[in-house]
């Protein structure tokens, strides 16, 4: 691209430092040689990007949803070729897998996520296991999104395309992940069950104990029932014992007369 085309593009953005734009020159050089294989990207766009990439790396300010309308691209497909080309170009921050948690909301599958990478590095061929790198932005940003999906957490859908990965080689990585992601939710879950089936006998033996003592409460008279009952019983012999009287005393009069 013409320098001056370069410049002029740099100055609607305002980027006016000449650090920056050196800086954005030289990835534009650069993206000529490890960018080729980025498709739907335009000279124009292709200068807008190595101009936001260089701005990032020296902290500068700036609007990026202009710099996306000034791009000729639509939002999806200019911050997928910007985090391609910031992969290609050996830009991007090694975020850890908790880092990546937190930019986006899925701090539960953090620890599933690090079981995926030790299982699939275990399932490698020693030389490999050597060779790879599994701390880079492929790999624990597949791992996570594995991870969230066996969990059925919902995440940003900016997740996936963050690894800066073609989509092919994503959800190949994805795939393969696929395997030991479902396999530690099955384990998670054949331990959790008999805890809660052990809960569950408990809560039941509590209830049936509970059960029990209500019975025998129910079988028991109250005291206040005892004394009711004494009480009617002393009434009952009382009337007996005057009707009994009465009716002596009449006889006897009777008797008299």
């Amino acid at each position: 691209m013409d320098k001056e085309l370069f410049r002029k593009l740099a100055s609607k953005i305002g980027i006016t430092s000449v650090k920056i734009l050196g800086q954005a020159d030289e990835y534009m050089r650069l993206s000529q040689v490890k960018c080729v294989g980025l498709g739907s990207m335009t000279d124009t766009s292709k200068a807008i990007i190595c101009l936001e990439l260089a701005a990032t790396s020296m902290k500068f300010p700036l609007d990026k949803e202009y710099a996306i309308k000034l791009s000729g691209l639509s939002s999806k497909v200019y911050h997928s070729n910007l985090k391609a080309m910031e992969c290609m170009l050996g830009l991007q921050s090694n975020l850890g897998l908790r880092d990546l948690a937190v930019q986006y909301g899925c701090l539960d599958a953090v620890k599933v996520a690090s079981q995926i990478i030790q299982r699939y590095e275990a399932s490698l061929p020693a030389a490999q296991q050597q060779d790879l790198d599994l701390s880079k932005p492929l790999f624990t940003t597949a791992a996570l999104y594995t991870a969230c999906k066996c969990m059925k957490i919902r995440t940003d859908r900016k997740l996936a395309s963050s690894s800066g990965a073609k989509k092919g080689i994503f959800d190949r990585l994805s795939t393969q992940f696929q395997k030991f992601g479902q396999e530690l939710c099955n384990e998670a879950s054949s331990v959790e069950e008999p805890i809660k089936k052990a809960q569950k006998r408990q809560k039941t033996l509590t209830e049936m104990l509970e059960m029990e003592d209500d019975d025998v409460e129910l079988a028991t008279p109250s005291k206040e029932v005892c004394i009711e009952k004494t009480e009617e019983e002393e009434t009952q012999y009382y009337e007996e014992w005057k009707r009994k009287i009465l009716e002596n005393a009449l006889k006897a009069k009777a008797v008299d007369s």
